[in-house]
């Protein structure tokens, strides 16, 4: 068979290295690809492109790992190139070659292969810097959509938060203004009738202050409740034993006898079902309903 001609023979070796650029460019539009995997791929269409693809081995190292052909021997002839990632090293592209035959060492390397080289390890030091920049940028969508959706959860949680805190402040308005009406207004009104003589504003006001103190309780709600069905009178009643005032004081402040005023004790222990019970009453109505 007739060898082809030197510059044939030229010719082909140097359509062999355009196709390895080519092919090279052509993994990197992969994008499915990792990187590691991308860069055995790489190794794998290098040697195609030498004098010698069966007697050429590549080893590739990048990133604190090696990647190496299949046929790669460390004590075969080498060329060596940087790969500059950012224009700082960052690894290497190495080509071997199995001495046999009658050539010589330093003849295992055409001078195009050498400059090919360069021009491969250039297109990985690109290659790598455009597949890190894109990792980088999963990476950080990724992390924006993280963030994105544990902010709206977070949006939400506080809408919730919100609109608890606005039923809570909507029920203490509620609980004050019940206070107000129940155990305050009513006093008020009492201490501006022409029939309470001056010398019951004093407890009137020691009751009415009392309550103000504690306007934010409960105590109004619960006995006012339906279940609990307690009379006006009753109530008021309630208001003032729980302020501590005795059946005596009540019974003159109310303009009512002391048998009146326990019979209404005894129908508020009853309703509150603790009329079989050891217990204060005063401290009931303060500690437990307020």
């Amino acid at each position: 068979m007739k060898k082809p001609s030197g510059q044939r023979r030229a010719l082909i070796e140097r359509m062999k290295e355009l196709h390895c650029l080519y092919d090279i460019s052509k993994l990197f539009s992969h994008r499915s690809l990792s990187l590691g995997r991308l860069l055995r791929e790489i190794i794998r269409v290098i040697p195609k492109a030498w004098q010698y693809p069966e007697r050429t081995g590549v080893r590739l190292c990048y990133g604190g790992r090696e990647y190496r052909s299949q046929n790669y021997s460390p004590r075969s002839t080498a060329l060596r190139e940087s790969i500059e990632v950012g224009k700082r090293p960052r690894g290497f592209v190495e080509v071997s070659c199995l001495e046999g035959g009658s050539r010589p060492a330093r003849a295992m390397f055409l001078q195009e292969e050498k400059q090919l080289l360069k021009a491969i390890a250039e297109l990985l030091g690109a290659i790598i810097e455009k597949k890190e920049a894109e990792i980088s940028l999963r990476r950080t969508t990724h992390e924006l959509r993280e963030q994105a959706a544990e902010l709206q959860n977070k949006n939400i949680a506080l809408k919730e938060i919100i609109s608890q805190v606005e039923l809570e402040r909507k029920a203490l308005q509620d609980q004050m203004r019940m206070n107000i009406e129940l155990t305050v207004l009513p006093l008020l009104s009492k201490m501006q009738g022409s029939e309470t003589p001056p010398e019951d504003w004093k407890t009137y006001l020691h009751v009415v202050r009392q309550n103000l103190e504690d306007v934010t309780s409960s105590f109004s709600s619960k006995v006012s409740d339906e279940r609990v069905r307690l009379s006006p009178r009753e109530v008021e009643v309630c208001n003032l034993i729980r302020n501590g005032l005795s059946n005596k004081q009540i019974a003159e402040l109310m303009r009512i006898s002391l048998l009146t005023v326990e019979r209404h004790r005894h129908n508020i222990r009853k309703k509150l079902g603790i009329d079989n019970e050891k217990v204060n009453l005063s401290s009931f109505l303060r500690y437990e309903l307020g």
